[in-house]
């Protein structure tokens, strides 16, 4: 397929960032090698594929969600100083310990937990450190390692004070597509599900926004879900020409056709399977015309810019626009809670954060 065929509702051209954020200065560490390859965006918007499809390059290993990572952040200052051997080990327990950490994605049965605990263990004293070691474990063949989670869009500012040199992509999907999607995981109440969805969507382009202030162009790269999917082999030789992986015709071939490993179910069935388009208008089917109507008005700031065309139709309800203002007001109180939590903790914890090597 060809970017030819996306369909009436993904405009061709779209303009993610403005021009002078593109002429930006690099980074200084434009041109480092092996620098991390982060995944982020707003859930249900394709970042399981490009993880499942970029851990099958042979230069780089990016593991399933494991859940910890965030959790770990957070409660940094419970573990005290990581220059002190028995307070890594603590940590290591901590990470490999609790059934919540999907850390069995990281070994490949290759280690138990008391060999994953003693690697994690012996890495270097800060967080990013400990951090690094875990994610290595499941790129141990290969020279590059990475990471995705969707709700990274609202983390990219710890993941850079963690990893100064990271790269990080962010996959942005149709509203309306995200919004559908989101509505068969169940969630949100019933009632305000599709507001629900539909405004974490938006808050996850505000908060990968208000981080990309920070950012140049060798550290930031958007990817279009749509895009993706209809013209994959064009789409990855974008993204790994951006991470500094190999981009031979073979490589790219096998990521964008290839048959793809692991076990997958239930809502990453699809992961598992070849790329297709047939989800990019699937919306049409789940969303009646007064969800969507729901949909654009929340996210009437952000679409022309991301190209996606609206619908149109008549506006939302009164008591549907009262419910995305009250989703409104709860994504932000939690957005200005967590950052004077982070406020917290920084004024807590003075140790380095930074992973060894990548500061």
């Amino acid at each position: 397929m060809t970017a030819s065929t996306l369909p009436p509702s993904v405009a061709r051209g779209w303009h993610p960032r403005e021009a002078a954020w593109a002429r930006r200065e690099p980074s200084p560490y434009a041109g480092r090698a092996a620098r991390p390859l982060l995944i982020g965006g707003c859930p249900r918007s394709g970042t399981t594929l490009l993880q499942v499809t970029l851990d099958m390059h042979p230069e780089i290993g990016i593991p399933r969600e494991t859940n910890f990572i965030r959790e770990l952040w957070w409660q940094r200052t419970r573990f005290g100083d990581l220059g002190d051997p028995a307070n890594r080990r603590r940590v290591a327990e901590w990470i490999f310990g609790e059934p919540g950490h999907l850390t069995r994605r990281l070994t490949h049965k290759r280690l138990d937990g008391s060999e994953a605990t003693a690697e994690v263990a012996a890495a270097a004293p800060t967080i990013g450190s400990v951090v690094e070691r875990c994610l290595r474990l499941h790129a141990h063949d290969t020279p590059r390692w990475g990471d995705k989670r969707p709700a990274y869009s609202g983390f990219i500012g710890p993941l850079f004070r963690m990893f100064p040199d990271a790269l990080y992509v962010n996959v942005v999907r149709d509203p309306r597509g995200a919004t559908a999607s989101q509505l068969t995981m169940g969630w949100d109440e019933p009632q305000v599900a599709v507001a629900t969805a539909a405004v974490r969507w938006e808050f996850a382009i505000r908060a990968t926004d208000h981080a990309t202030r920070s950012l140049r162009p060798d550290q930031f790269l958007d990817v279009r879900y749509e895009d993706l999917v209809t013209d994959p082999e064009r789409q990855l030789e974008r993204i790994l020409a951006f991470a500094g992986l190999s981009t031979s015709g073979r490589i790219v071939e096998r990521l964008a056709h290839g048959d793809r490993d692991g076990w997958f179910r239930g809502p990453h069935l699809q992961a598992g399977e070849p790329m297709t388009a047939a989800p990019v208008e699937r919306w049409r089917e789940r969303l009646t015309p007064a969800d969507v109507a729901l949909v654009e008005h929340v996210a009437a700031a952000f679409m022309e810019r991301f190209g996606y065309v609206p619908a149109g139709g008549a506006a939302p309800a009164e008591d549907a626009v009262q419910a995305i203002a009250h989703c409104r007001r709860a994504f932000r109180r939690q957005w200005r809670r967590s950052r004077r939590d982070e406020w917290i903790r920084r004024a807590r914890y003075r140790q380095p954060v930074a992973a060894a090597g990548h500061d």
